[in-house]
């Protein structure tokens, strides 16, 4: 079953390289744990599920499983699975 997701504002660590490229290397959350990026790859702009707004989206590994990242205007987020 798949359950209501929410838009979710986490700090991250990354690398900005000279051409402009950005890569996610860390994910923080302000209430906790501190998640490494295995693997990621910028998959362009894209409207995010819950919100329909359209942000950068990145496609990034976690603890072996792949989920989406997105920044907006220097903020990132995730969509989080309600509780």
């Amino acid at each position: 079953m798949n359950r209501p997701r929410r838009k979710q504002y986490v700090e991250v660590v990354a690398t900005h390289y000279i051409d402009g490229s950005v890569r996610p290397q860390k994910i923080v959350f302000a209430a906790g744990p501190v998640y490494e990026i295995e693997e990621s790859r910028e998959a362009g702009r894209a409207k995010t599920a819950v919100t329909g707004e359209l942000a950068r989206r990145y496609a990034v590994r976690v603890r072996g499983r792949e989920t989406w990242l997105y920044e907006d205007g220097g903020r990132w987020f995730v969509e989080m699975k309600e509780s």
